[in-house]
This record gives C-alpha cells, sequence and structure tokens, in this order.
C-alpha cells in the first residue's frame, strides 16, 4: 500500500485565503482571484507582437509542480500562432499560503479553478479557441472539469492529456483501501514524505530519460515534501471516476504518452483512450522518454505533435 501512494505522488509530477466578500473572479498581471477569492499566481507567454493568436492553451500542472514547468511549451507554441497560459495549482508548491501546501479539501477545488480560470482567459480572448493542456495531476483534472462542463458553451475546443493518469501500475486490497479511506476521514490533514509513505529511495524513480524524480526535487524550489492524506485519497477517487468521465466526454481530445511511465501502464492508458467517446481523439506515444514528456529527449517532438493538432482542430472545428 505504501508503495502504491508513493507511486501516484511521484508520478502525479503533486483553510483558504479569501479576501473580502464581493471580490469577483480577475485576471491581473501575475495573480488571478478563482471562484472563492482564492489568490494565485499564474504567467503566460504570448504570440509575437504584432500578430494575433489561432489559439490559446491552458495549461495544468502535475502534483509537487509548478506553472513554470510549461516554459518549453511557452518556448515554442507561440511561434506557431498559440498563446499559452499557465497557473499554479491551490495546494501545491507555489501557493500563496503556506501551510495549504500538500493539502486539498477536495476535487470540486481544482475543477472550479480551472473552469473559472478558462472564463477569465476566454474574457481577454473572446474569439479564439481555447484549448486545454493537462499533464499527470493536470490530466485528471482537465479530464474530469471537461466532463463536467458538456453542454456549457464556455467548454474547450479541445484537451491534451500528457502523460495520462489512466490507473496504477499497482494495485491495492480492498481491505488496504478501507485503512487508507479511514485514516483520511479520521486524520485528513496528516501529512507524510514520501520516503515514510514508501520506504524507497526516491532517487530511483525514473521521471526522465536522463533523471529521476529524487534528483528533479533537489532541484525544484516548489517541491513538496508531505502530503496530505486526504488529498492523496481525492486523487483515488478521481482515478476511480476516469471511466465516467471518458464516457461523458465528447470534445476533441489528444492523448501524448509513454509506455515508460512511471504511473500508469500502456495497456491502462490505452484502455483509458478506448473509453473516451470523442468521435475526435489520438493517442501518440513517445517510446523513448518517461512520465515527464516536456523535459526529457523528445519534448520537441511532443511540441510539434501538439502544434499539429491544434492546427487540425481549428481547420476541422471552425471556432463559433
Amino acid at each position: 500500500m505504501r508503495l502504491l501512494w508513493i507511486m501516484i505522488a511521484l508520478a502525479l509530477a503533486c483553510c483558504s485565503t479569501f479576501k473580502p466578500s464581493g471580490i469577483r473572479p480577475a485576471l491581473y498581471a501575475t495573480e488571478w482571484v478563482s471562484h472563492d477569492g482564492k489568490t494565485m499566481p499564474w504567467q503566460s507567454w504570448a504570440v509575437p507582437e504584432g500578430t494575433k493568436p489561432r489559439g490559446v492553451v491552458i495549461a495544468v500542472h502535475g502534483l509537487s509542480g509548478a506553472k513554470s514547468d510549461f516554459w518549453y511549451l511557452g518556448q515554442e507554441l507561440p511561434k506557431r500562432g498559440y498563446t499559452v497560459y499557465a497557473y499554479d495549482l491551490r495546494g501545491q508548491g507555489n501557493d500563496p499560503v503556506v501551510p495549504e501546501r500538500g493539502d486539498i479539501s477536495g476535487e470540486q477545488a481544482w475543477e472550479r479553478d480551472l473552469a473559472t480560470f478558462h472564463s477569465l482567459v476566454r474574457r481577454r480572448h473572446p474569439k479564439t479557441p481555447v484549448f486545454w493542456y493537462g499533464e499527470s495531476l493536470g490530466s485528471l483534472i482537465a479530464l474530469h472539469t471537461a466532463a463536467d462542463l458538456l453542454g456549457n458553451r464556455a467548454d474547450p475546443k479541445g484537451i491534451i492529456l500528457a502523460s495520462p493518469v489512466a490507473g496504477l501500475r499497482m494495485t491495492m486490497s480492498g481491505f488496504q483501501r478501507f485503512v487508507l479511506e479511514t485514516a483520511a476521514k479520521l486524520t485528513p490533514r496528516t501529512r507524510y514524505s514520501l520516503g515514510e509513505l514508501a520506504g524507497v529511495d526516491e532517487k530511483k524513480i525514473q521521471v526522465t530519460s536522463t533523471s529521476t524524480h529524487g534528483g528533479q526535487m533537489a532541484v525544484t524550489p516548489h517541491h513538496i515534501s508531505a502530503f496530505s492524506l486526504r488529498l492523496l485519497t481525492t486523487i483515488g477517487g478521481m482515478l476511480d471516476e476516469n471511466s465516467d468521465a471518458a464516457h461523458r466526454l465528447k470534445m476533441p481530445v489528444l492523448f501524448v504518452a509513454s509506455p515508460n511511465d512511471v504511473l500508469s501502464s500502456a495497456d491502462q492508458i490505452q484502455s483509458l483512450f478506448a473509453e473516451m467517446r470523442s468521435r475526435s481523439k489520438k493517442l501518440l506515444w513517445y517510446t523513448r522518454s518517461y512520465h515527464l514528456l516536456l523535459h526529457d529527449v523528445q519534448r520537441g517532438e511532443v511540441v510539434h505533435d501538439v502544434a499539429k493538432w491544434l492546427d487540425r482542430q481549428i481547420q476541422t472545428h471552425p471556432y463559433g
């Protein structure tokens, strides 16, 4: 059981502060205000000056990640006509409220944040198609939020699920899960470091072809050393709902994945892809890479393929 949950924490590589009542969601220079008044950092990478974006991509990072993880996406996509937005997830390493890092009240908090950020970006770009790029934990958030938004004209025009969390390579017994969920209910904010949870050496967990999780986190300022039980069980609950979300998702979807992913097996990713009801879906494999696709040897191919897919969506599904 310990190893299972450490794999979630590694690969998903991840009491609020409120503004006075009456303040609406807003997008400022470097911070934005969500639906409940929570203020968080964000950034964007714009298309070259003097040009209009063909589309906008909102990027959602993974567990213990940050908006800065998308620097390469932000460097390359604007050259191809796409403005990139990214924000820091609440409960992660750049959450302005330090005690809240490593904790979350439930999946609805993440989903409502994405829906709110999406509406703010659309307000800035009212005549431009908006897409989502969710990486790891961000793929779960994007998938479930998109499924919940079906029928809403504010839906994204398509979503990209990078290193999609389609399942777990390891499984736990019903009893083990019962014990974990009970502990989460009794002491939801109890935190455990990765070493305490798994009893393994993080330096042995491969996340790119040339680096391990331990090596990455040693040089990552937004690294979180411990996660609450309710955050881990929230992720588990989202995994349980993957199939239902996939059945309800009908917008265009692109999977970019690696068969070497430390969390989900190739079969699990393929199975989730097969469950997608979208009539426009595509799955691309990157066999020389690992979990962190945008930081690995094939990142150029990934961005090139993403840009081609975005172009295709704009051509075949005109905005309107």
